[in-house]
Protein backbone atom coordinates (compact mmCIF):
# COMPACT_ATOMS: atom_id res chain seq x y z
CA UNK A 1 0.00 0.00 0.00
CA UNK A 2 1.53 3.54 -0.85
CA UNK A 3 1.54 5.90 1.86
CA UNK A 4 -1.08 8.72 0.81
CA UNK A 5 1.83 11.57 2.19
CA UNK A 6 4.09 9.71 -0.34
CA UNK A 7 4.16 10.83 -4.05
CA UNK A 8 4.59 7.99 -6.37
CA UNK A 9 8.32 8.11 -7.84
CA UNK A 10 7.26 7.89 -11.61
CA UNK A 11 4.83 11.09 -11.02
CA UNK A 12 7.70 13.21 -10.64
CA UNK A 13 9.40 12.89 -13.74
CA UNK A 14 5.90 13.19 -15.20
CA UNK A 15 5.29 16.70 -13.93
CA UNK A 16 8.76 17.93 -14.88
CA UNK A 17 8.09 17.02 -18.53
CA UNK A 18 4.85 18.63 -18.14
CA UNK A 19 6.02 22.07 -16.25
CA UNK A 20 8.91 21.66 -19.01
CA UNK A 21 6.53 21.71 -21.86
CA UNK A 22 4.77 24.49 -20.14
CA UNK A 23 7.87 26.59 -19.91
CA UNK A 24 8.68 25.74 -23.39
CA UNK A 25 5.21 27.05 -24.37
CA UNK A 26 5.35 30.44 -22.79
CA UNK A 27 8.85 31.42 -24.27
CA UNK A 28 7.95 29.86 -27.66
CA UNK A 29 4.65 32.40 -27.22
CA UNK A 30 6.87 35.50 -25.95
CA UNK A 31 9.59 34.89 -28.95
CA UNK A 32 6.48 34.54 -31.47
CA UNK A 33 4.75 37.82 -29.78
CA UNK A 34 8.38 39.62 -30.29
CA UNK A 35 8.77 39.40 -33.95
CA UNK A 36 6.39 41.14 -36.42
CA UNK A 37 5.17 40.17 -40.42
CA UNK A 38 4.74 43.84 -41.63
CA UNK A 39 3.16 44.46 -45.32
CA UNK A 40 4.75 46.84 -47.22
CA UNK A 41 4.55 48.24 -51.29
CA UNK A 42 7.10 47.65 -53.60
CA UNK A 43 9.95 50.14 -53.84
CA UNK A 44 8.50 53.60 -54.52
CA UNK A 45 11.72 55.95 -53.17
CA UNK A 46 11.97 57.86 -50.77
CA UNK A 47 9.38 56.15 -48.84
CA UNK A 48 10.57 52.33 -49.45
CA UNK A 49 13.90 51.50 -51.05
CA UNK A 50 16.17 48.83 -51.66
CA UNK A 51 13.76 45.97 -51.44
CA UNK A 52 12.48 47.03 -48.61
CA UNK A 53 15.12 47.30 -46.46
CA UNK A 54 15.19 51.14 -46.25
CA UNK A 55 13.37 54.68 -46.71
CA UNK A 56 10.80 56.89 -45.39
CA UNK A 57 8.07 54.33 -44.02
CA UNK A 58 10.31 51.64 -43.52
CA UNK A 59 12.25 53.89 -40.89
CA UNK A 60 9.22 55.36 -39.06
CA UNK A 61 8.01 52.00 -39.15
CA UNK A 62 11.39 50.61 -37.29
CA UNK A 63 11.18 53.12 -34.65
CA UNK A 64 7.99 53.14 -33.85
CA UNK A 65 8.04 49.31 -33.57
CA UNK A 66 11.32 49.36 -31.81
CA UNK A 67 10.63 46.75 -29.43
CA UNK A 68 10.10 44.00 -32.28
CA UNK A 69 11.47 42.59 -34.49
CA UNK A 70 10.40 43.31 -38.17
CA UNK A 71 10.09 41.35 -41.06
CA UNK A 72 8.85 43.52 -44.19
CA UNK A 73 7.51 41.55 -46.79
CA UNK A 74 6.55 43.86 -50.46
CA UNK A 75 3.61 43.60 -52.21
CA UNK A 76 1.38 45.35 -54.54
CA UNK A 77 -0.46 48.50 -52.95
CA UNK A 78 -3.85 46.92 -53.61
CA UNK A 79 -2.60 43.56 -51.87
CA UNK A 80 -1.09 45.74 -49.03
CA UNK A 81 -4.26 47.25 -48.40
CA UNK A 82 -6.26 43.64 -47.40
CA UNK A 83 -2.45 42.14 -46.16
CA UNK A 84 -3.98 42.04 -41.86
CA UNK A 85 -7.54 41.12 -43.09
CA UNK A 86 -6.16 38.20 -45.40
CA UNK A 87 -3.91 36.80 -42.44
CA UNK A 88 -0.88 37.78 -44.62
CA UNK A 89 1.11 40.04 -42.15
CA UNK A 90 0.71 41.03 -38.41
CA UNK A 91 0.81 44.81 -39.30
CA UNK A 92 -0.08 46.46 -42.95
CA UNK A 93 1.22 50.01 -43.80
CA UNK A 94 0.19 53.10 -45.67
CA UNK A 95 -3.85 51.53 -45.65
CA UNK A 96 -6.86 53.40 -45.50
CA UNK A 97 -9.49 52.42 -43.10
CA UNK A 98 -11.66 49.81 -44.71
CA UNK A 99 -13.32 48.11 -41.64
CA UNK A 100 -13.15 45.25 -40.52
CA UNK A 101 -11.83 43.30 -37.67
CA UNK A 102 -8.74 45.08 -37.53
CA UNK A 103 -7.08 48.08 -35.78
CA UNK A 104 -6.22 51.21 -37.31
CA UNK A 105 -3.10 53.22 -36.25
CA UNK A 106 -3.14 57.29 -36.16
CA UNK A 107 -2.03 58.99 -39.58
CA UNK A 108 1.67 57.79 -39.98
CA UNK A 109 2.82 58.59 -43.62
CA UNK A 110 1.90 61.61 -46.05
CA UNK A 111 1.81 62.01 -50.02
CA UNK A 112 1.46 64.95 -52.07
CA UNK A 113 0.23 63.67 -54.80
CA UNK A 114 -0.12 65.90 -58.15
CA UNK A 115 -1.07 65.53 -62.13
CA UNK A 116 1.91 66.20 -63.89
CA UNK A 117 2.29 66.80 -67.88
CA UNK A 118 4.83 67.97 -69.83
CA UNK A 119 5.59 71.50 -70.76
CA UNK A 120 5.81 70.47 -74.46
CA UNK A 121 2.81 68.89 -74.38
CA UNK A 122 0.84 72.53 -73.57
CA UNK A 123 -1.75 70.75 -72.54
CA UNK A 124 -4.98 72.80 -70.49
CA UNK A 125 -5.58 70.60 -67.25
CA UNK A 126 -7.19 72.97 -64.36
CA UNK A 127 -9.82 70.40 -63.05
CA UNK A 128 -10.00 66.66 -62.48
CA UNK A 129 -12.09 66.90 -65.59
CA UNK A 130 -9.94 68.21 -67.55
CA UNK A 131 -7.63 64.55 -67.67
CA UNK A 132 -10.70 62.66 -69.02
CA UNK A 133 -9.27 62.80 -72.65
CA UNK A 134 -5.73 62.07 -72.19
CA UNK A 135 -3.94 59.21 -71.12
CA UNK A 136 -3.70 58.74 -66.97
CA UNK A 137 -0.74 57.04 -65.42
CA UNK A 138 -1.25 55.96 -62.15
CA UNK A 139 -1.01 53.88 -59.15
CA UNK A 140 -2.34 50.72 -57.80
CA UNK A 141 -6.04 51.71 -56.14
CA UNK A 142 -5.54 55.80 -57.03
CA UNK A 143 -8.97 56.31 -57.88
CA UNK A 144 -10.28 54.86 -55.01
CA UNK A 145 -7.86 57.76 -53.11
CA UNK A 146 -8.28 61.08 -54.85
CA UNK A 147 -11.66 62.18 -54.13
CA UNK A 148 -15.26 61.30 -55.37
CA UNK A 149 -14.59 63.26 -58.58
CA UNK A 150 -11.31 61.20 -59.79
CA UNK A 151 -13.16 58.37 -58.51
CA UNK A 152 -16.91 58.87 -60.61
CA UNK A 153 -14.27 59.81 -64.00
CA UNK A 154 -11.77 56.71 -63.25
CA UNK A 155 -13.55 54.04 -61.61
CA UNK A 156 -14.34 50.36 -62.88
CA UNK A 157 -17.23 50.46 -65.60
CA UNK A 158 -17.06 54.43 -65.98
CA UNK A 159 -16.84 55.65 -69.80
CA UNK A 160 -13.25 57.18 -69.11
CA UNK A 161 -11.92 54.00 -67.62
CA UNK A 162 -10.10 53.28 -71.01
CA UNK A 163 -7.92 56.34 -70.56
CA UNK A 164 -6.81 55.29 -67.15
CA UNK A 165 -3.68 53.47 -66.43
CA UNK A 166 -3.06 51.43 -63.07
CA UNK A 167 1.09 50.63 -62.42
CA UNK A 168 1.89 48.16 -59.75
CA UNK A 169 5.40 49.15 -59.83
CA UNK A 170 5.97 53.03 -59.84
CA UNK A 171 9.41 53.37 -61.88
CA UNK A 172 7.40 52.17 -64.39
CA UNK A 173 5.00 54.17 -64.10
CA UNK A 174 7.19 56.98 -64.00
CA UNK A 175 9.24 55.31 -67.07
CA UNK A 176 6.11 55.09 -69.15
CA UNK A 177 5.16 58.69 -68.83
CA UNK A 178 8.78 59.53 -70.16
CA UNK A 179 8.35 57.52 -72.81
CA UNK A 180 5.27 59.38 -74.49
CA UNK A 181 3.91 62.34 -75.43
CA UNK A 182 0.04 63.93 -74.00
CA UNK A 183 0.12 62.01 -71.09
CA UNK A 184 -0.16 62.55 -67.41
CA UNK A 185 0.87 60.74 -64.36
CA UNK A 186 -0.85 61.43 -61.44
CA UNK A 187 1.54 60.59 -58.40
CA UNK A 188 3.42 61.61 -55.24
CA UNK A 189 5.58 64.48 -55.66
CA UNK A 190 8.88 63.28 -54.32
CA UNK A 191 7.69 59.76 -56.02
CA UNK A 192 8.27 61.31 -59.78
CA UNK A 193 11.31 63.54 -58.67
CA UNK A 194 13.29 60.59 -57.16
CA UNK A 195 12.69 58.44 -60.08
CA UNK A 196 12.75 61.25 -62.87
CA UNK A 197 16.75 62.11 -61.65
CA UNK A 198 17.86 58.74 -61.57
CA UNK A 199 16.14 58.38 -64.80
CA UNK A 200 18.24 61.38 -66.08
CA UNK A 201 15.27 63.34 -66.82
CA UNK A 202 14.78 67.28 -66.43
CA UNK A 203 11.83 68.36 -63.58
CA UNK A 204 12.32 71.70 -64.63
CA UNK A 205 10.53 70.52 -68.10
CA UNK A 206 7.15 69.45 -66.65
CA UNK A 207 4.29 71.14 -64.60
CA UNK A 208 2.86 70.28 -61.57
CA UNK A 209 -1.27 70.73 -61.80
CA UNK A 210 -2.68 70.87 -58.07
CA UNK A 211 -5.94 68.67 -58.56
CA UNK A 212 -6.01 67.00 -55.64
CA UNK A 213 -6.30 67.65 -51.71
CA UNK A 214 -2.94 69.13 -50.57
CA UNK A 215 -2.49 65.83 -48.90
CA UNK A 216 -3.26 62.55 -48.71
CA UNK A 217 -2.84 60.58 -45.34
CA UNK A 218 -2.22 56.83 -44.44
CA UNK A 219 -2.35 54.67 -41.52
CA UNK A 220 -1.41 51.39 -40.64
CA UNK A 221 -3.51 48.18 -39.99
CA UNK A 222 -3.03 46.09 -37.19
CA UNK A 223 -4.12 42.53 -36.10
CA UNK A 224 -3.24 43.36 -32.22
CA UNK A 225 -4.34 46.16 -30.66
CA UNK A 226 -1.88 46.91 -28.15
CA UNK A 227 0.59 46.95 -30.51
CA UNK A 228 -1.57 49.50 -32.21
CA UNK A 229 -1.60 51.10 -29.21
CA UNK A 230 2.23 50.89 -28.62
CA UNK A 231 3.30 52.08 -32.12
CA UNK A 232 0.71 55.80 -32.05
CA UNK A 233 2.40 55.97 -28.55
CA UNK A 234 5.87 56.00 -29.81
CA UNK A 235 4.72 57.81 -32.96
CA UNK A 236 4.16 60.53 -31.13
CA UNK A 237 6.99 60.49 -29.45
CA UNK A 238 8.93 61.10 -32.55
CA UNK A 239 6.87 63.94 -33.48
CA UNK A 240 7.28 65.46 -29.86
CA UNK A 241 11.09 65.05 -30.11
CA UNK A 242 11.10 66.28 -33.67
CA UNK A 243 12.37 62.47 -34.95
CA UNK A 244 9.65 62.41 -37.18
CA UNK A 245 11.13 65.57 -39.05
CA UNK A 246 14.35 64.33 -38.86
CA UNK A 247 13.32 61.58 -41.00
CA UNK A 248 11.65 63.84 -43.33
CA UNK A 249 14.81 65.82 -44.20
CA UNK A 250 17.01 62.91 -44.36
CA UNK A 251 15.20 61.69 -46.86
CA UNK A 252 14.58 65.07 -48.24
CA UNK A 253 10.89 64.95 -48.28
CA UNK A 254 8.84 68.57 -48.17
CA UNK A 255 5.55 68.65 -46.56
CA UNK A 256 3.36 71.94 -45.59
CA UNK A 257 1.77 70.13 -43.36
CA UNK A 258 3.10 66.74 -41.87
CA UNK A 259 0.91 63.95 -39.29
CA UNK A 260 2.49 65.29 -36.52
CA UNK A 261 0.05 68.46 -36.51
CA UNK A 262 -2.53 66.03 -35.68
CA UNK A 263 -1.10 63.77 -33.49
CA UNK A 264 0.05 66.93 -31.38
Amino acid sequence: MINAKLKPRYLIPMRLAIYSSALFAVVHLHAEQGKLTVAISTDMPPYVMDNGSEGLEVDIVRQALDEYELEFVQMPLSDVQNAVQDKKADVAIGVLVDGGEIFYSDHLITFVNFAISKNSDDLAIDAIDDLKNHPVLAWQNAYLELGDDFKALFSPGSEYRSNYHEFGDQAQQVAQFWKADKQVIVIDRSIFEFFSKAMKQSIDSVEYHSLFPPVTEFKASFKDKAVKDAFNKKLKEMCQSGDYVKLLEMYDVKLERTVCEKIN
